[in-house]
């Protein structure tokens, strides 16, 4: 018995050093910048210049409230429209007012330590009043005409579509055709194009046979945007003369950058400061199908020429549908072309000639050309999209909220596979009929927030701030769309929490590298795009992934011992072809703005040449890919040998698999599988989920997660994606090393004291809160064999006291409020009736006196705390007890501990609850306009707050108690 018990002891006294040992790792920099993060983890922000309404002493002001309240950079943007009646207008953009200034802006900037960057626009795309209709954006237009031969024809042709008056007629060409059918015979082709006389007449010896006579020229787009961007001029809102550029033409960009980017980087030396980068927002103009050069254009990226084909354009076919659509497809294939190599990838080379960087958000999110968006975002140094917010949020899970991620998987897949170490998103921008403005506070954007995350984004530009004088009033004249981040702000004094939390997440989060299973090829037919995250069917919950295109595979992928492996560290198990799986159609369905999108009948069986030799040498080399054959090549180049090329290689790897009764097969040192899920191969090569959980119910869209790694820790971000606490089990596929849980709202961090280690997972309990969210940590090694101790890792919560009923509230007078009020119990302000507390905005202070016996309240423990817990508050809350500052709270749990704090009587408790701008708005509805406290636009262009729109939810709701932790 005395050795049993001796070895017992030993026992544990080696589990506990196996438990406590560290293996040299660097943990205190992790921790250190986690609680206050570096500069480059902070949030950006949209810098708006509303009709450049700004003057040098807004300008410090903004500078200097973004610096304090922890934003760190500025995206400055100029622009107007959209912003309604009442608007005021500011200096004329460029003019030398102007540019004195920007001058002040980045003088300021510098002083601050606070990054610049610049919106190359008058508005937010390429805009400006020197682009001509030859610079502009441009379409192919068409008109046709049947005739008969043998005969002479004589007329005139009808004209295509003009747009401005402007246009240039291309070609004249004249096909043999079925008129039954449709059928044009390309052999018969006939150009006329010189016997066109300039008003359209022409004469022609018609050949026997039905014909048909094919005129088509280009013409500006008339995209509605692609004549509006924002600078004042004189009195009027919208600017001068002028278009949006050609985004195909390197020509239109470059005379584009000489009018506005070198007179930017000029004043910015004159100023003596530095740009960290140039901008190119998000494509919001519509579909461009041509340029000045396009047949050059398609036969350097194509390899043949264009002009025989153009009757498909017309709806016309040749040879059959599936080889018309392939030539549809070449067509839509070089504009996408045109679009990364002549726009982004050259703008790219004149911001790096000038010692910038660039950043653009390719890919959307509307009316969106046909495009390879990884390709677009891969030729930027800060690849970006956006997400948006709704005022009512849905409970019922992602798919209620896809359509406000938009296009951020995407994003964050170019960031991964190009080996960008940040993925930004346009945050928080809205835009809705029945209300936009001041109508949210922090609380309401962290699940929005929360959802980018876990989709891979790690640095945001908030959308956005409106520069304004303060003379201008509160909440003042804002753009359209957009959560109003400035000094106008009701919760501005409070902000710097909710910008922490962004801070502190955005840093872990660009912590090593992320962590996915699978890299999904999406094929190469336009238009190539990502859907937002969400539980693939063929991968199921629990693993992550990402999206390639053609470019990265033939240009990036390798394999290193049986992994995919791109040159910046990362790598994945699989590569699945998504472009021989999943129909074009569901994916752009999936991203939800792209549903206009036109897409052509032809089925997904289709890979060049190139790539397919590129899949073969991967496969030889290692690789497991999981996916059909292809049928055919995806191009006309080469026709038709390039089919017979592709199905001798497909040939070559699939061999004998059927995708039912023979789904995988060796070759060379990889495999190819086809039939097979890649959940299925996953968990046959002993590759578990990488997240799991169990709790009270387990469906599947609950809880999200992303994964990031590094040489020394991995860190895990988990979020309850429901407006309800959660408690449950969660596994993460990481053993021998400790988790710790850290707190993004609040910055603690604590070891887990239970967990448990098996089967190559480590799994612990946690208790999130509605929309919680924790990082799981670990970078202490330990002994595989390690377990913690029973129990939770969490306080546990008894109520002790109320003090819910009869407080001090106190009102700004200056604001319409009463002043000094006693309230008996807590209520919804909006729901008083006082006037000045139903419509009033801004911060009401509570007090209150309370006593605590602590041995009557059962406080007779060590390591018991003493917790404030407020119930409900809209929306923000600074909590003093006795004269000292707490901290602020804004979201839930709406608690705090005051253990530390509290005395045995007398004790003062004041609360500042600040509200949001809305009701204020509503109430001055009802008043004289010389008597209304507030001062912004009589109407928006889109949306505005009524006497009619109901008001908000306003108030320290409650109830409040008093818990004891144990």
């Amino acid at each position: 018995m005395k050795h049993t018990g001796l070895r017992f002891i030993f026992f544990l006294l080696v589990i506990f050093l196996c438990c406590n040992s560290v293996a040299g790792q660097r943990v205190g920099d992790l921790s250190d910048l986690f609680v206050s993060p570096p500069d480059h983890a902070k949030p950006r922000v949209y810098w708006w210049w509303l009709y450049n309404r700004v003057n040098e002493g807004s300008i410090t002001r903004d500078l200097e409230e973004f610096k304090a309240k922890g934003i760190s950079g500025v995206n400055l943007i100029c622009t107007g429209g959209y912003a309604g009646e009442g608007a005021l207008l500011g200096v004329e953009w460029l003019s030398p007012e102007w540019r004195a200034l920007y001058r002040h802006a980045v003088r300021e900037a510098k002083r601050l330590n606070i990054e610049i960057g610049f919106n190359l626009a008058g508005g937010w795309t390429m805009m400006g009043p020197w682009v001509t209709p030859d610079k502009a954006m441009k379409k192919v237009v068409q008109s046709e005409l049947i005739v008969i031969g043998s005969s002479t024809f004589t007329g005139k042709l009808v004209q295509p579509e003009t747009v401005d008056d402007y246009y240039h007629d291309v070609w004249v060409q004249a096909f043999k055709v079925d008129r039954a059918t449709k059928v044009v015979d390309i052999r018969t082709a006939i150009d006329l194009t010189d016997r066109m006389k300039s008003g359209g007449e022409l004469s022609w010896e018609v050949p026997e046979g039905d014909w048909l006579v094919l005129r088509t020229r280009y013409t500006l787009t008339g995209h509605p945007w692609s004549r509006w961007y924002a600078y004042p001029k004189g009195d009027t809102f919208e600017g001068g003369d002028g278009y949006e550029i050609d985004y195909l033409s390197t020509e239109a960009l470059d005379e584009h950058f000489d009018h506005l980017g070198e007179l930017i980087i000029e004043e910015t030396r004159q100023a003596g400061g530095k740009l960290a980068y140039l901008w190119s927002d998000s494509w919001e103009c519509g579909k461009l199908t041509w340029t000045q050069d396009f047949p050059g254009q398609f036969k350097r990226f194509r390899g043949y020429d264009l002009k025989p084909y153009m009757a498909v354009l017309a709806g016309y076919t040749i040879h059959d549908s599936i080889f018309s659509a392939r030539f549809r497809e070449d067509f839509d294939r070089t504009i996408q072309d045109c679009v990364a190599e002549n726009f982004y990838g050259h703008f790219y080379d004149l911001c790096h000639k000038n010692g910038m960087d660039v950043g653009n958000e390719a890919g959307g999110p509307n009316d969106t050309p046909p495009q390879d968006a990884l390709k677009n975002l891969g030729r930027c140094d800060i690849p970006a999209g956006e997400f948006w917010v709704h005022y009512k949020l849905p409970e019922d899970g992602m798919n209620s909220r896809k359509s406000a991620r938009l296009n951020l998987k995407q994003t964050a897949s170019a960031a991964h596979i190009y080996g960008r170490g940040e993925a930004q998103a346009e945050a928080f921008t809205q835009m809705e009929q029945d209300r936009t403005h001041w109508s949210l506070g922090p609380y309401d954007l962290k699940p929005y927030a929360n959802d980018a995350f876990c989709e891979g984004i790690n640095r945001f530009m908030l959308h956005q701030a409106t520069s304004q004088p303060p003379e201008d009033g509160k909440p003042g004249f804002e753009f359209c769309a957009g959560q109003h981040f400035t000094p106008n702000l009701t919760w501005w004094e409070q902000s710097s929490s909710f910008f922490s939390y962004l801070s502190r997440c955005q840093y872990l989060l660009q912590e090593g590298k992320f962590v996915g299973d699978v890299c999904f090829f999406l094929g190469e037919r336009p238009p190539l795009l990502v859907p937002p995250k969400y539980v693939v069917p063929t991968l199921g919950p629990g693993y992550d992934c990402d999206y390639a295109n053609a470019e990265v595979l033939l240009t990036r992928m390798s394999v290193k011992d049986g992994r995919i492996v791109l040159p910046d560290g990362m790598s994945y198990h699989l590569l699945y072809l998504q472009n021989c799986v999943s129909p074009l159609e569901d994916i752009c369905k999936a991203v939800g703005h792209y549903q206009q999108l036109e897409v052509s009948s032809d089925p997904s069986d289709a890979m060049s040449p190139e790539v397919i030799k590129k899949l073969r040498q991967l496969i030889k080399d290692g690789a497991t890919v999981i996916g059909a054959p292809p049928k055919r090549s995806a191009e006309l180049k080469g026709y038709p040998d390039c089919d017979g090329e592709v199905q001798t290689i497909a040939a070559e790897i699939w061999g004998d698999l059927d995708g039912k009764n023979r789904t995988e097969r060796k070759f060379g040192k990889g495999r190819i599988i086809w039939g097979k899920t890649a959940r299925e191969v996953l968990l046959e090569d002993g590759i578990l989920p990488d997240f799991s959980y169990v709790g009270q119910d387990n469906e599947p869209e609950k809880f999200d997660y992303i994964h990031r790694t590094d040489k020394e820790s991995e860190i895990y971000f988990v979020i309850n994606r429901t407006g309800r606490t959660e408690i449950g089990d969660f596994s993460f596929r990481v053993t021998g090393k400790q988790p710790e849980i850290w707190d993004p709202v609040t910055g603690e961090m604590k070891e887990a004291g239970s967990f448990m280690q098996k089967d190559g997972v480590t799994s612990l309990s946690l208790e999130l809160a509605p929309y919680g969210s924790y990082f799981i940590v670990f970078r202490k090694s330990i002994s595989v064999t390690c377990s913690g101790k029973d129990g939770f890792n969490f306080l546990k919560y008894q109520k002790i006291g109320d003090l819910s009923e009869s407080w001090q509230v106190i009102f700004d007078q200056a604001w319409g409020g009463p002043g000094k009020i006693h309230f008996d119990k807590l209520s919804n302000w909006i729901n008083r009736q006082e006037e000045g507390i139903k419509y009033y905005s801004g911060k009401a202070t509570y007090r209150k006196v309370f006593d605590l016996d602590k041995k009557k309240a059962g406080l007779t423990h060590a390591g018991e705390r003493l917790i404030l817990d407020l119930g409900d508050v809209k929306h923000v809350a600074v909590v003093r007890l006795n004269g000292e500052e707490l901290g602020t709270l804004w979201c839930s749990p709406w608690r705090i501990d005051i253990t530390d704090w509290v005395q045995e009587t007398g004790n003062i408790l004041e609360i500042d609850i600040v509200n949001l701008w809305a009701n204020r708005v509503i109430g001055d509805w009802k008043l004289p306009v010389e008597k209304r406290f507030t001062k912004t636009h009589d109407v928006f262009r889109f949306d505005m707050l009524r006497e009619s729109t109901p008001l908000t939810d306003a108030g320290l709701l409650g109830p409040v108690s008093l818990l004891k932790g144990f």
